[in-house]
């Protein structure tokens, strides 16, 4: 045989064995373009997630201050935290510059009042280094009787505001997953306004969070801890008499013995952002699970419409920490260890060390619709990707890892998303944390789609409550409408990514 011939036979084959994007199946809960979906379904609609609801892109805010006027000075190794301080609060709108260069950080940079950036120069130019953890800086504080309480809390950059709404009205009709209308006490309706922002509270009654657990009971802690199982937003478009119309349909059920109330939405802090710089820790071993020393980068509690872009965080415990915000987005993010792993590395010789780098990569808590797109885990920390604590809406998107590890910490996370990401090594996928006082790991919603990975697969389905693993091939197909969890093993799924999908049919030609 001619040599011509079987160079054709080869690309041949390699055609053949290549998965072609017009041979890609759909599934049975959305469809090509969202068809066989509907708000009801099993299948949540993430689509509201990140800044604005995905509605605009984030703003590259002009520059208003240039901290090197304040004092901080690159490369000199002088403590530059107090001068880039006093930058931030001379700034009532606009970006607080860095250029690039070394600045040493001996205390946290706080960002508590709207419209206020901080930006370097760009990842690998502007670096903020923190030569000294907060326990160093700030004395030990402990939490619990014997964790550290930066292993929960704390940053080096921190973003931190309030929710200062009040109630407007009680609910006073049931409503339906999916539903859009709520009634309201005819004598607050009037208080209601087209166009306000609007949060929604329901209690911890028993019944809600069994709903919200897919039949299972929540944690005795969960019940004593948190007042309300449901606190969640959304815009009014619409009001005739009592019924009020929101922009977006109910992720769950509505009770009136669950007590529902409609109150203001009023975030003290918005439109805030960290961007363009890195985090650099010296490195050194981390300490045992729960007693981490505080190598933390940022923490955002209580904030609105923010973002973190282009940032690199090296050899912290915890990367990104976000508590109670909604709307925020987190994109071009990079996650490396390699002072730390080779200390840990030499360390081991002689004694025990912590088997992976960092606590905490990214972190949320009590969120809602915030987004996390385009990053990188170049290292294992004890837990990569976690939803905790009332999360909800949040989507991790277009990410990769070494080893993955989608950890649900209890106390209700519920409706979240993971899609369009490679895990690496699959060992550890479902692999979760959190007291047992406080309840299953996950609540309902949970969805991973087109989750792909290089070693250790194919992994069980997850072990979450009324959870739908789409697009992950090699698993074994559960495709009940009625069962716990939702299966579909298909290899090359269309649309890769549910978020965008999702956005895509919302928007429109918006």
């Amino acid at each position: 045989m001619s040599k011509l011939p079987m160079i054709v036979v080869l690309l041949v084959l390699a055609i053949v064995s290549t998965p072609l994007r017009g041979f890609a199946e759909t599934s049975e809960l959305w469809g090509k373009d969202g068809e066989k979906w509907s708000p009801a379904s099993r299948l949540p609609d993430y689509s509201y997630a990140g800044y604005h609801c995905g509605e605009k892109p984030i703003p590259d805010v002009p520059a208003a201050t240039d901290a090197t006027k304040f004092g901080a000075a690159p490369n000199d190794d002088a403590d530059d935290a107090p001068a880039i301080q006093k930058a931030i609060d001379a700034t009532n709108s606009g970006a607080v510059t860095l250029p690039a260069g070394r600045f040493v950080l001996m205390s946290e940079l706080v960002i508590e009042k709207p419209n206020v950036v901080l930006r370097g120069a760009g990842r690998r130019k502007t670096i903020l280094f923190a030569p000294k953890s907060l326990e160093t800086l700030q004395g030990e504080k402990v939490t619990d009787g014997t964790k550290s309480s930066y292993s929960f809390s704390g940053g080096f950059v921190t973003l931190r505001g309030a929710d200062k709404g009040a109630k407007l009205a009680d609910v006073t009709a049931a409503a339906k997953k999916g539903d859009q209308v709520l009634i309201v006490d005819q004598r607050r309706a009037a208080d209601v306004k087209v166009g306000a922002w609007v949060r929604l509270s329901m209690n911890n009654a028993d019944g809600l969070g069994r709903l919200l657990h897919g039949g299972l009971e929540p944690g005795p802690l969960t019940v004593t801890s948190r007042k309300n199982y449901v606190t969640w937003v959304a815009r009014v478009t619409a009001v005739d008499g009592t019924r009020v119309t929101i922009d977006r349909p109910l992720r769950c059920d509505v009770r009136t013995e669950w007590e529902p109330q409609l109150f203001t939405y009023a975030p003290t802090v918005q439109e805030v952002g960290v961007e363009s710089l890195t985090f650099d820790f010296p490195g050194v071993p981390k300490r045992p699970h729960l007693q981490e020393e505080g190598f933390n980068a940022i923490f955002i509690n209580g904030v609105a419409n923010a973002w973190v872009r282009d940032v690199e965080v090296i050899d912290a415990d915890n990367g990104l920490n976000v508590n109670n915000s909604r709307f925020c987005t987190f994109t071009n993010l990079s996650f490396t260890a390699p002072k730390r792993a080779k200390a840990q590395a030499a360390a081991a010789v002689t004694r025990p060390v912590a088997r992976h780098t960092g606590h905490h990569a990214m972190w949320v808590r009590g969120t809602q619709d915030c987004l996390f797109s385009d990053f990188r885990l170049e290292t294992e920390y004890d837990h990569d990707l976690t939803v905790e604590g009332l999360c909800t809406g949040t989507v991790f998107m277009r990410g990769k890892g070494v080893a993955l590890n989608f950890d649900h910490h209890r106390n209700i996370p519920w409706d979240n998303l993971f899609t369009d990401l490679d895990a690496g090594n699959a060992r550890r996928l479902w692999q979760s944390s959190g007291m047992k006082e406080r309840g299953p790991h996950s609540g309902i919603g949970e969805t991973f789609w087109n989750v792909r990975w290089t070693q250790g697969g194919p992994p069980p389905a997850p072990p979450f409550p009324r959870a739908n693993a789409v697009g992950m091939k090699g698993m074994a197909q559960q495709m009940d409408a009625s069962g716990d969890v939702w299966v579909e093993p298909i290899d090359s799924i269309e649309p890769e990514n549910l978020y965008e999908a999702q956005l895509r049919k919302r928007l429109g030609s918006k």
